[in-house]
């Protein structure tokens, strides 16, 4: 029956990086099949497993807990005429402790092996999505016209929002988050493998992941990944051998001439657009103005916040966030009437759930950080990755989007339980 959860577990982390960035809520469903599927053919030991995290589950249980007490009292007490959005229940139940759960039932049999195969078939998913992604744009003008397609993907930043994609929804920043950690993994995971060919598949997944990263020309993506791989290669220099590390700084030096063959024309097009708009959003702060596309809102997003924390700061809003946010940026004479949400998960959680809400968020990052220093095992792959959710989580809510919420809060979980497995992993035992 092992092989079954095997399959199971493999399956999932192929759709996680093809399917999941789509369909957003539906494949909540898929996991919940799978923890009803653990708990009843293999109820002892579900239970036992279940125990063993019940402390990590229990934080978002009484976070739930509390918005549904809050949500009680609120309800009687309020005078806003906003309308109450109540399908936060939905996303604490189905995301923050139906994920975490389905986790903790992967104890008994994750092995380092299981999990390399896991994370290629993350990264396989995700770079057939973005294949498709590119073809759809483009069509056969990628190999007739390849300079007009290149520039056609950067003008258009990887197609931007994409609606009705697939029957489904592909948003820019959810989709640079997956290309960037799944660029990340791959390149982790050539030195991890010893077979060559698999060395030079992965070698090239690299490559064609890093160069549609810099297709999104999104900002916090492209500095998140380079914070990432920066951490990746001070690891990979401190252990590999001069062999390696030679290999490591050609193969560096040679990137960087062939992406200047590829994305010459797009840097001098969409990434100096981006520059000069960059400057302009900086010169407008400094003048107390706050409308743009980039730097300014989101300075101008966290500057609404805390003129209002007061109605949010301890307890939060709870099931009236959604629509108090909106009518602050409605009313803010700032110019931010165009936008509906804050562009910061932190921020986020902080105004929906009050001091409780901020720690919730916070224990997510911090949990694996303290799980490695205490058994003394750090994974540098679980940092790089953990940088990237990071940053970008500070840029877009990210961890309120179902679009990259379960990634998110799956790999978050996994790097709590099983940092022990991922430095097992890069220590070669496989």
């Amino acid at each position: 029956m092992s092989g079954m959860w095997e399959i199971c577990f493999l399956l999932n982390g192929f759709l996680l990086g093809s399917l999941a960035p789509l369909y957003g809520k539906t494949f909540n469903y898929y996991l919940l099949f799978m923890v009803l599927f653990h708990a009843v053919t293999r109820k002892d030991s579900f239970v036992k497993d279940l125990q063993t995290g019940g402390k990590y589950v229990l934080v978002f249980g009484t976070y739930f807990i509390y918005i549904l007490l809050q949500t009680l009292f609120t309800t009687r007490s309020c005078t806003w005429a906003d309308k109450p959005y109540y399908g936060i229940f939905e996303d604490l139940l189905l995301d923050f402790i139906l994920i975490p759960i389905y986790v903790v039932s992967l104890k008994e049999w994750l092995t380092p092996r299981l999990l390399t195969r896991f994370l290629f078939l993350f990264c396989a998913g995700c770079l057939l999505l973005n294949i498709y992604v590119i073809f759809d744009l483009v069509g056969i003008g990628l190999f007739t016209d390849t300079s007009s397609a290149i520039n056609f993907l950067y003008a258009n930043r990887l197609g931007g929002n994409k609606l009705d994609f697939l029957g489904g929804n592909l948003y820019l920043e959810p989709q640079t988050l997956y290309i960037a950690l799944t660029a990340l993994i791959a390149y982790f995971l050539i030195f991890i493998y010893r077979n060559k060919g698999l060395k030079v598949f992965l070698g090239v997944m690299f490559l064609l992941l890093t160069l549609f990263l810099s297709f999104t020309v999104t900002k916090a993506g492209i500095l998140a990944f380079i914070l990432g791989f920066g951490i990746m290669n001070f690891y990979l220099f401190m252990r590999s051998s001069f062999r390696v590390r030679s290999a490591i700084l050609v193969g560096i030096v040679l990137l960087v001439p062939v992406f200047g063959i590829f994305v010459f024309d797009g840097l001098k097009g969409k990434y100096e657009e981006r520059t000069e708009e960059i400057v302009r959003e900086v010169e407008n702060v400094k003048q107390g103005i706050y409308a743009g596309g980039t730097i300014a809102p989101r300075v101008g997003f966290i500057r609404e916040s805390f003129i209002h924390v007061d109605e949010f700061g301890v307890w939060g809003l709870g099931i009236y966030a959604k629509h108090r946010v909106n009518n602050w940026l409605q009313s803010s004479g700032d110019g931010l009437g165009v936008f509906t949400n804050v562009h910061n998960s932190f921020i986020h959680y902080w105004i929906q759930g009050g001091i409780l809400g901020l720690a919730m968020i916070v224990f997510l990052f911090c949990a694996p950080f303290y799980r490695m220093f205490r058994t003394r095992r750090i994974s540098w792959l679980i940092c790089a990755l953990l940088v990237v959710i990071f940053v970008m989580n500070n840029t877009c809510i990210l961890l309120a989007l179902n679009n990259s919420r379960l990634m998110i809060l799956l790999l978050l979980g996994m790097f709590y339980f099983y940092n022990d497995v991922f430095w097992r992993l890069e220590r070669g035992d496989r």
